[in-house]
């Protein structure tokens, strides 16, 4: 009996250090995260929730894009304020989940609709299809859920939220993509904040810091996985498989206008591209926001720039996370 005690213990104690491993800690005041999954797709939503509101830009490079309120995020729209965004699985109908924590906002501010009180809540999605039969998308319901799961300075990473059935590495047919997940990675330092997370569910492979692959494209015959620049090279009418995007959030505490934001979600969006490879292909829907929660004042010599550096290092971390590749 008491082995069995102790082995539940022990079981238990290992649970809790496993689970603690997928969550990273931060330390932003007007921010929260929740996620939902529904287990029947399965399938899943992430929401991050600005609960003073925020401005945000979005970089667009995928050539088979879906997302909601895209012009909130627009640089040229007159609005330019956002709530809350959603990473979803489900495809387009995934984009349903922001509905339902648009609808949850509202309720915090009364549920009487006026102009100033109609939330703002741009979505980005994912085809988390692959490799399952069901045609379960994250809806209203999820949405709603996520959004009450939200909780400060707590994010989670692995295979939650719009990461809970991803994968990487589809380019061809006859290799096995890999599973991915959700990942995330903060920074702070003299009261500058910096957080990044996103959904890797990308067509191509993910590459360590040495350019080799991590996960995607296994031949399960060999255990060994592909380059697909190579194997391209030898099947040049190769057709990668469709239903692929990456979306991402790079968010920091510090104020900058939306044109800079721009540039931010630019310059960190195009580092991605040195653990993912090939990315921002015609089959995948890669898009990043980028938000600032204006709660400091911009110091006088750090610039957009900087910022891009450090977001695009974090970004790295994320996408390893995002595989299990480091913890």
């Amino acid at each position: 009996m008491r082995l069995e005690i102790c082995l539940f213990v022990a079981l238990a104690c290992s649970c809790a250090l496993s689970a603690e491993k997928t969550m990273l800690t931060t330390n932003f005041e007007n921010l929260e995260v929740g996620v939902a999954t529904n287990p029947a797709g399965p399938t899943g939503t992430t929401v991050i929730h600005f609960p003073k509101g925020a401005i945000g830009a979005m970089d667009s490079r995928g050539g088979a894009v879906a997302v909601r309120e895209g012009s909130s995020v627009d640089e040229t729209n007159t609005w330019g304020w956002l709530d809350a965004i959603a990473l979803s699985g489900g495809s387009t109908f995934g984009l349903e989940a922001a509905d339902g924590v648009a609808a949850e906002i509202l309720k915090l501010r009364g549920g009487k609709v006026k102009f100033d009180t109609i939330p703002a809540v741009p979505a980005a999605i994912v085809y988390d299809f692959t490799g399952r039969d069901t045609s379960v998308y994250p809806d209203r319901e999820l949405g709603a859920k996520a959004f009450k799961a939200r909780v400060k300075n707590k994010v989670p990473y692995g295979r939650v939220g719009g990461g809970t059935h991803v994968s990487v590495g589809k380019w061809f047919d006859e290799l096995k993509p890999e599973k991915s997940g959700q990942g995330a990675a903060y920074f702070e330092k003299n009261g500058i904040k910096v957080l990044v997370i996103t959904v890797v569910n990308a067509v191509g492979n993910v590459l360590d810091e040495k350019g080799d692959i991590i996960k995607g494209s296994l031949d399960e015959k060999t255990g060994e996985r592909i380059n697909i620049l190579e194997r391209v090279k030898e099947k040049i009418e190769s057709t990668p498989i469709k239903g692929n995007t990456t979306i991402t959030a790079v968010i920091t505490n510090v104020k900058f206008d939306r044109l800079a934001l721009k540039r931010l979600a630019i310059m960190a969006h195009t580092s991605m591209a040195k653990v993912i490879d090939p990315f921002h292909t015609p089959w995948d829907g890669d898009v990043l926001f980028a938000v600032s929660t204006r709660e400091m004042e911009k110091p006088e010599k750090f610039d957009v720039a900087n910022l891009g550096v450090i977001a695009s290092d974090l970004l790295r971390t994320a996408v390893w996370r995002a595989v299990g590749h480091i913890e």
